[in-house]
């Protein structure tokens, strides 16, 4: 049984189109690993920062983690976006109520060689232990109709139903907005 914290859906779910695709995508799955879903509405250099540690620990444990990217989540990982989100730039999209702290935040950062999120991210990806799926609706929102409008680390659109298939099957989920 899943300890699912919170999961909110797109308002306009797709059809289960490729169900049974988007279950292959998940190649390490497997009745002792542990899967980690997280729905990210949050296109912020901190978000994505925190998200970035949630997912080292988890995959450093052997778990496998999905993101299900929302609508800002989704525009943070549009091809366009992802360079306004570098982490060690204070003037990146930082959430307003952290804005003010960040050169500092940067400055500690680099003081004790954090590793980018982005880094964390793709290093997990290269470990096989990392999926990001972007919310068909989402995608349509921002005119997004394939992966190609995408940074490289996406690995598909999908709908809503697909996602909570996947989520049914983690041990822990987790909402980030």
């Amino acid at each position: 049984m899943a300890k699912n914290v919170l999961i909110r859906f797109c308002k306009q779910p797709k059809k289960c189109k490729n169900l049974k695709y988007i279950l292959q995508l998940i190649p390490n799955m497997s009745e002792e690993q542990e899967i980690v879903a997280v729905v990210l509405n949050k296109g912020t250099v901190d978000a994505l920062q925190n998200l970035s540690s949630l997912i080292t620990g988890a995959t450093m444990m052997g778990a496998k983690v999905v993101i299900f990217l929302q609508t800002w989540g989704a525009w943070a990982f549009l091809k366009e976006n992802i360079s306004k989100l570098d982490q060690f730039d204070e003037n990146a999209f930082w959430s307003p109520e952290y804005k003010e702290h960040a050169a500092s935040v940067i400055k500690e950062m680099k003081r004790a060689g954090t590793a980018s999120w982005y880094e964390l991210f793709k290093e997990a990806k290269e470990e096989g232990l990392l999926e990001i799926l972007v919310c068909s609706t989402a995608a349509e929102q921002w005119g997004a109709n394939t992966t190609e409008a995408f940074d490289d680390l996406v690995d598909d659109i999908t709908g809503v139903f697909e996602w909570h298939e996947i989520a049914k099957k983690s041990t822990y989920t987790y909402y980030i907005g």
